[in-house]
């Protein structure tokens, strides 16, 4: 496979894309902006559970 800006060789990523380590063009994978924002949704969920679990063990003074 070739580069589509250079045409220098490359080597296909596991799901697809590449990126060149000659001129650093990206070819992301198809499909790999929805999975992408699935991921981020995910992570800010589990963060926001860690949050309130943190929150909720901390005693209130009241303040």
């Amino acid at each position: 496979m070739l580069c589509k800006d250079c045409l220098n060789p490359v080597i296909e990523g596991p799901e697809g894309g590449y990126v060149c380590g000659q001129c650093f063009h990206v070819v992301e994978p198809n499909g790999y902006a929805e999975r992408r924002a699935e991921g981020v949704k995910k992570a800010a969920e589990e963060r926001r559970i860690r949050t309130e679990e943190r929150r909720s063990r901390v005693p209130r003074t009241g303040l």
